[in-house]
């Protein structure tokens, strides 16, 4: 019984890493087959195809993804400046500790057909709208268009880690510290 769901483990994983390096438009089934040691049938039990396959293990690990980061965001007994600093530090230690699922989640969320997208509470974009949105209205920060900033503040986040995915950038331990503090002098809190 737990080989069956042994083989879908293995095919997922090996897809995550695939999407991950190649990207969804380049990855083949032939690819993610090899990469599991399988045969593209095998693939076949499990999904009708890559695009069922990348949409399912995509929103899995985003919805992964996102639990944590709203543990974070949501908990408003914290200031928003020490929520701002622990919600980067679960990004950064997401993708020290998962970084296939980091790669994949930000390297593939446009390679979806649009009428596939949905609008979800768990949407990070959406989530750090909310946030900033929230702090301005509880005045823990200067008044800003929470839309821009969120976009901004995603960028802030993000770009450090895509030029380290890219041997651009050195993440070390105190790279979280200087991309949080960035990020408040950005909002004019620091």
């Amino acid at each position: 019984m737990s080989r069956p769901l042994l083989k879908r483990d293995v095919i997922e994983d090996a897809a995550i890493r695939i999407f991950a390096t190649k990207g969804l438009a380049r990855t083949t089934i032939k690819d993610i087959a090899a990469a599991a040691g399988v045969t593209e049938g095998a693939l076949y039990r499990y999904y009708e195809g890559k695009e069922e396959m990348a949409w399912k293990l995509f929103n899995r690990e985003l919805d992964k993804f996102t639990h944590l980061l709203s543990e974070v965001l949501d908990d408003d007994r914290m200031s928003f400046n020490l929520r701002l600093g622990l919600a980067i530090q679960t990004i950064y230690d997401y993708y020290t500790y998962n970084s296939d699922q980091f790669a994949f989640i930000l390297l593939t969320q446009h390679g979806f057909p649009q009428e596939k997208l949905l609008t979800r509470e768990t949407d990070p974009l959406g989530m750090t709208e909310r946030f900033v949105g929230q702090a301005v209205g509880a005045g823990e920060i200067p008044p800003c268009d929470a839309d821009l900033y969120a976009g901004l503040l995603m960028g802030a986040i993000l770009q450090p880690l895509v030029l380290h995915r890219y041997g651009k950038l050195d993440i070390t331990p105190q790279t979280h510290a200087q991309v949080t503090e960035g990020c408040l002098r950005m909002l004019g809190v620091a």
